[in-house]
């Protein structure tokens, strides 16, 4: 470090100036990047609630993604009010909504998807041999080892993304007969969080474009985006949803999923 005075100065200021240089605040380190995908997972979640507000849907972009995209948006275009979301590892998830004097309930338990409505309506699903339609934590941009229990992931380097160097891995399922899909997450070593996604389709073409976004530590070491927004292939926004109220390791019984 070089000193300048334009003037004589005493021992006793040139000793403070050199200890506010010494005493200079470093640049954090950034976070080392792994080429492992299993330490992007955060073993310390177990279960999480919290309340889905409808920022932003376009019915037209959310079409351009895939048939099946819009029923969680047009329930929180109908709903009342913010939709109650519950998700329990390992791949439970449950959504509660009202509308007006109606009831509606969307359950994912592993690979049986449940959508009922009190009116009258009880829509059972498979899903065991469409892996690509299951709900999974990374909807929430988050890995969990049972959904990495039937995917495979290439690791694909470094790259910088919003200022952060993050790892990019290449996700696609493990038997190639179900669901030839694939997806590439940019994942934020600091907070295990996929701060970018892109979905392709089973013929290799782009489907849509997620960003998570505003990360919260929810729990000591334990971070999730706050907002959510899922562009289509042509980058018009289809949906952005703010996640709001969240509570962590509550935890939840079983029943809440059948």
């Amino acid at each position: 470090m070089q000193l300048k005075f334009k003037k004589p100065v005493g021992i006793a200021a040139v000793c403070y100036a050199l200890a506010l240089g010494m005493a200079a605040p470093k640049a954090a380190s950034a976070a080392p990047i792994s080429s492992n995908i299993q330490s992007y997972v955060n073993h310390g979640l177990i279960d999480f609630s919290a309340y889905m507000h409808l920022v932003k849907y376009d019915a037209a972009a959310g079409r351009r993604i895939n048939k099946d995209f819009g029923l969680i948006y047009e329930w929180m275009k109908k709903s009342h009010s913010d939709l109650l979301l519950r998700f329990r590892l390992p791949d439970m998830m449950r959504i509660d909504g009202r509308f007006g004097a109606a009831t509606g309930i969307y359950i994912v338990n592993s690979t049986m998807q449940d959508v009922r409505l009190s009116v009258g309506l009880n829509v059972k699903t498979d899903l065991s041999k469409t892996p690509g339609k299951r709900k999974t934590l990374l909807d929430m941009g988050l890995l969990s080892e049972d959904y990495l229990s039937y995917t495979e992931a290439q690791f694909m380097g470094a790259r910088p993304y919003d200022g952060k160097m993050c790892a990019v891995f290449r996700i696609s399922y493990r038997d190639k007969s179900l669901d030839t899909s694939h997806r590439l997450v940019w994942i934020d070593p600091e907070t295990k969080i996929t701060v970018k996604r892109e979905e392709y389709s089973q013929q290799g073409k782009l489907r849509s474009i997620w960003y998570y976004r505003k990360a919260k530590e929810v729990a000591p070491n334990l971070w999730m985006p706050s907002i959510i927004e899922i562009d289509d292939n042509l980058g018009n926004l289809a949906g952005e949803t703010e996640y709001r109220n969240v509570k962590v390791n509550i935890p939840m019984p079983l029943d809440l999923f059948k």
